[in-house]
């Protein structure tokens, strides 16, 4: 008897404790505020200076580095890589031939493989890009996997037909819409395939998006954009986010020294991250105490990223609470 009554103590009181536990619970989904959209509206830029591929020895080393930049930015979810033409001896309304070099190895990195052949010329600055470690970031998808949003090229359009896709599967595309043939396009594809046949071929049905959509809707990393900056004016006038970057910092180890938990971005909607050292900005040491005399451009970038990373959280999440409380 006494054993029973024991037993059915312990049953109460760990009853209560879980309806303690749930009550927690309850109070911290509260104090978070309203939870975080599916989507991503900020975008992350980064800055490198062309002359940190001019340094190279040799093409295949060059080509080298700018994949590991490549990588770096697919790695951390960076929306555009503004390649700063700072290479001495420029011609004034040209681009270097370490800026052309940097931005083709770039634009072949970020390119999904089966659209390769259709975008990417040959040239010989890609004489080594093809041995270059891939991306592999959710918009290179392969021909055995489905997602809601897929990279497309026009392969041929009619009017009043529509357009016929490669979109890198055993089908077809199609889109209602004509559109020049050789564009590249961002698609929605649907949760699952959906057929029908058009001039009587099976073709995958699809709509046409713009680029955003992946990463604002669904919250997918969709891959970066390259541009060729002449100047540092360029850099920061030429963006092409709506209402231009509200926050720009440049990296140096000569910059400010704050730890990673301490450091403050604001709610910004825009970032740009600027590697190479031009006058103007201002600066955050990422690497403190560096055992090196120097930090090459590729290393510079991870090491940075990976310390502003939090931050960035942060600042996302203290946006998110003044738009909810805007409203």
């Amino acid at each position: 008897m006494k054993e029973g009554k024991r037993s059915k103590r312990d049953k109460g009181t760990k009853g209560d404790r879980d309806t303690q536990k749930k009550k927690q619970r309850s109070e911290a989904v509260q104090q978070q505020g309203p939870a975080a959209p599916a989507g991503r509206s900020y975008t992350v830029s980064i800055a490198v200076a062309a002359s940190c591929i001019e340094n190279a020895q040799n093409l295949e080393l060059a080509t080298l580095l700018a994949g590991q930049v490549a990588r770096a930015a697919a790695i951390f979810n960076v929306d555009e890589v503004v390649v700063l033409d700072d290479a001495p001896g420029k011609q004034e309304g040209r681009v270097s031939a370490a800026a052309a070099l940097f931005a083709r190895v770039l634009q072949f990195m970020e390119t999904p493989q089966y659209l390769k052949k259709a975008l990417i010329p040959m040239h010989p600055d890609l004489k080594y890009a093809g041995v270059l470690p891939p991306l592999d970031a959710p918009h290179h998808l392969r021909s055995t996997e489905w997602g809601p949003y897929r990279e497309g090229v026009v392969l041929r359009a009619a009017s009043g037909r529509g357009s016929w896709l490669d979109v890198g599967l055993d089908r077809h595309a199609h889109v209602p819409q004509a559109v020049k043939q050789g564009v590249r396009v961002t698609l929605a594809m649907g949760e699952q395939p959906s057929t029908a046949e058009v001039d009587g071929q099976q073709v995958l049905q699809a709509q046409l998006v713009p680029a955003t959509d992946p990463r604002e809707k669904a919250g997918l990393y969709w891959g970066y954009i390259t541009r060729i900056a002449p100047s540092l004016t360029a850099m920061v006038e030429q963006c092409p986010f709506p209402g231009g970057y509200d926050l720009v910092v440049g990296t140096s180890e000569r910059g400010e020294r704050m730890p990673a938990c301490q450091l403050d971005l604001g709610a910004f909607r825009h970032a740009l991250l600027v590697f190479g050292g031009p006058q103007g900005l201002e600066y955050l040491n990422t690497c403190f105490d560096q055992g090196s005399r120097t930090i090459r451009s590729e290393e510079a970038i991870l090491i940075s990223l990976a310390f502003l990373q939090p931050a960035i959280g942060a600042a996302q999440r203290q946006r998110l609470q003044q738009d909810g409380a805007a409203q």
